[in-house]
């Protein structure tokens, strides 16, 4: 079956951005699978080489030492970059991990995966989300290099998952394009709940609105499967207890 037109434009897309990205080595994000194709926690790695002919890439090995421990070969893994507010993923696997010569005084462990395959857009979200428009919700935000005189950013919620979170905010597009692929420390008061949650986010995609405000689409991310399963818990808890709670107002209506 012939490529469609929009997927070549996405592979086209693709392969021009980890080349700039691996020429700057910056980061990826990267996350494996297990045998059976669920996700495991995901993590960033600098982008150490693209090649050009088959569309390997070799990123750098995770510090983190359960997220390493994950990695070997024959893992399958799934690749997702960056570019504007665009958002891409691949599939792939670790061929090997070894040592990887950055110059001649430099080696790092890295990690070498396969040729990339169904390179497609990753816009859509796989996970369901639940509007948080109507609660007079609100999450604050902050980098971690801000000075502790700097105050927290505290945006509307608009919608929540157990995968990330849709805040507006009122600033300036640049601005907040260029706070892209950075990672936030994120406070989020769970309205009905006894718990809130407090975690990292990276910040994946700026929207413009009419309004003079954008939208930023942040996604979690997690240091172990503990916390991933914590927070997936607790984020499901409260949707079933808001989606219990419409219900009751939609039957005293009627």
């Amino acid at each position: 079956m012939p490529r469609s037109k929009t997927n070549s434009m996405i592979e086209t897309t693709w392969h021009t951005t980890v080349a700039e990205l691996a020429s700057q080595n910056k980061t990826v994000e990267v996350r494996p699978l297990t045998e059976r194709g669920e996700e495991l926690p995901s993590f960033r790695a600098r982008l150490l080489q693209a090649d050009e002919k088959d569309g390997s890439l070799i990123v750098e090995k995770p510090a983190n030492v359960e997220q390493a421990q994950v990695i070997a070969k024959g893992v399958a893994v799934q690749v997702y970059v960056i570019t504007g507010s665009t958002r891409m993923k691949a599939d792939s696997r670790v061929i090997d991990v070894g040592r990887f010569s950055l110059n001649k005084q430099t080696k790092v462990m890295a990690v070498r995966l396969e040729p990339m395959k169904k390179i497609s857009s990753a816009q859509r979200r796989a996970c369901f989300r639940l509007s948080t428009a109507g609660m007079g919700m609100s999450a604050r935000f902050r980098h971690p290099d801000w000075a502790d005189t700097d105050p927290d950013l505290t945006a509307k919620a608009l919608d929540i998952s157990d995968r990330g979170l849709g805040l507006t905010v009122e600033m300036e597009t640049e601005l907040a394009k260029q706070m892209i692929d950075q990672v936030y420390g994120v406070f989020i008061p769970l309205p009905g709940q006894d718990e809130s949650l407090e975690l990292d986010a990276r910040l994946v995609r700026v929207v413009e609105t009419d309004f003079g405000t954008v939208t930023l689409g942040f996604q979690f991310e997690f240091s172990n499967l503990n916390e991933q399963r914590r927070v997936e818990q607790v984020i499901q808890q409260f949707s079933v207890a808001q989606q219990r709670k419409q219900i009751r107002r939609m039957r005293g209506a009627g």
